[in-house]
């Protein structure tokens, strides 16, 4: 069977590391399934995905007449200084289709955090004429959650809520910038089944359970290509829509590490997966190509319903050794050296300590200094750690090795990210699968109003 295939296909893959998948279309949930830890209920962070979001609130504000495509940003939302030149010629449309003229992504022109983005957005006059072509911009998708929060005069969440949330019956959070801003270029955390409810209202023209949703037409507008794309990987180069990329048939939201929804309006279905790529995304959106697109009026059998409530993210290979293994630790935590793993962003994490007996593993370490401990059987658990910096929803696995070393694997529930520790005599070292673009606190990859 085509879905069984992509399964069988993904496990093989070394390069393929999937956390959820959803095949709908306007009738429901064809197939759905998730990697243990990760639930129905959890709400990932999907980074680039959020940028879509922002291009609805637009797509609804434009509609209410609060803003136009043609309007000059520079009009719309004051910058924090004076500019001229090509900035004054920037409009909306340009934003939603990342043409302002810019030769890099303007959050990464000048140094600063988050707090800094009006600046940095306003900060370099676009290099080529506005409109001449595409450069991926996330100063552009900040720029546009500014619009509508300036002309709503709400959070785009308050926005969003009554006209496309409620309609759908879902919920989101979206994280913010010092200023209580959300960031409109990142940030939303939404589950699996809101992606796919997404990806099916544009695969569906804006309508849901036989209501308009979206305004008329804004679909068909944001999935148009606006501009071609020159990007080095040929899947990001097929053009760019209002805040999507294009698609071999449709189009796609996309974001960091392999979150995507699948808009196909021939078919009115969407495919939505969540995902951790370490290092790229193609391998699993080829396999999507190849199993499922094909095939999309699949329903699962009861035995590929079984195996596929039953999928999990791999654990530590475990030797059984515990009676000469008892106890590692405290020991302090350094950055890893292995190769091929992420190296920054990396949490305050100290003074680790393991202990291992025939009831599982207990472990316990200083998170921002504070203390915290958690346990596992071996296979993940799923808990929580109560960080200085807020409540974190995570899962642990664990395994000794045969030469007494133990591999510790801690999921981040409301992300894509999983933390290894690994631990040998007096030595402990960590790394991230894939790193958290956001910064190293955990308590800021939580997902909360």
């Amino acid at each position: 069977m085509p879905i069984a295939d992509f399964l069988d296909a993904a496990a093989a893959d070394p390069r393929v590391n999937l956390h959820s998948l959803i095949v709908r279309n306007p009738t429901g949930i064809l197939a759905e399934a998730y990697w243990a830890p990760y639930t129905s209920t959890d709400e990932q962070l999907v980074y680039s995905v959020s940028k879509t979001f922002s291009a609805t609130a637009v797509g609804f504000a434009v509609a209410e007449g609060l803003v136009h495509l043609e309007d000059r940003v520079v009009d719309l939302i004051e910058p924090p200084f004076p500019v001229d030149g090509r900035r004054r010629e920037i409009t909306l449309h340009h934003l939603l289709s990342m043409t302002t003229g810019h030769d890099a992504d303007t959050l990464d022109q000048t140094p600063g955090g988050v707090g800094d983005i009006a600046r940095q957005f306003w900060g370099t006059d676009p290099q080529t004429p506005v409109g001449s072509r595409h450069v991926y911009n996330n100063g552009a998708s900040w720029a546009l959650g500014e619009v509508v929060r300036k002309a709503s005069g709400q959070s785009l969440v308050e926005y969003l809520r009554p006209r496309l949330l409620e309609p759908l019956g879902v919920d989101l959070t979206w994280d913010t910038d010092p200023y209580g801003r959300e960031l409109g270029f990142s940030g939303v955390h939404i589950a699996t089944r809101t992606l796919a409810a997404m990806g099916q209202l544009y695969a569906s023209d804006g309508r849901w359970e036989g209501r308009q949703v979206l305004p008329a037409g804004w679909a068909a507008l944001v999935g148009t290509c606006h501009t071609p794309t020159t990007e080095p990987n040929p899947e990001w180069n097929l053009g760019y829509g209002y805040q999507v990329w294009m698609g071999r048939d449709g189009f796609r939201l996309d974001g960091a590490y392999g979150q995507y929804a699948f808009v196909l309006p021939e078919s009115q279905t969407a495919i939505a997966i969540m995902a951790a790529q370490a290092v790229e995304s193609q391998p699993v959106i080829d396999l999507v190509w190849q199993h499922l697109v094909p095939h999309l009026s699949e329903t699962p059998t009861p035995e590929l319903s079984e195996r596929m409530a039953t999928l999990a993210l791999p654990t530590p290979r475990d030797s059984g050794v515990y009676g000469t293994w008892l106890h590692a630790g405290p020991v302090p935590v350094a950055r890893s050296l292995a190769v091929g793993v992420e190296q920054f962003h990396l949490p305050d994490l100290a003074d680790l300590a393991v202990t291992r007996d025939e009831d599982g593993f207990s472990v316990s370490f200083v998170l921002e200094g504070r203390r915290t401990t958690l346990v596992t059987a071996g296979g993940w658990q799923r808990q929580s750690i109560d960080a200085p910096s807020g409540v974190v929803p995570v899962a642990l696995a664990a395994g000794v090795s045969s030469r007494g070393g133990v591999r510790l694997l801690l999921c981040v529930t409301d992300t894509p990210h999983v933390l290894i520790i690994d631990v040998l005599d007096s030595q402990a070292g960590m790394a991230w699968q894939t790193t958290p673009l956001h910064g190293p606190r955990l308590g800021d990859l939580a997902s909360r109003p």
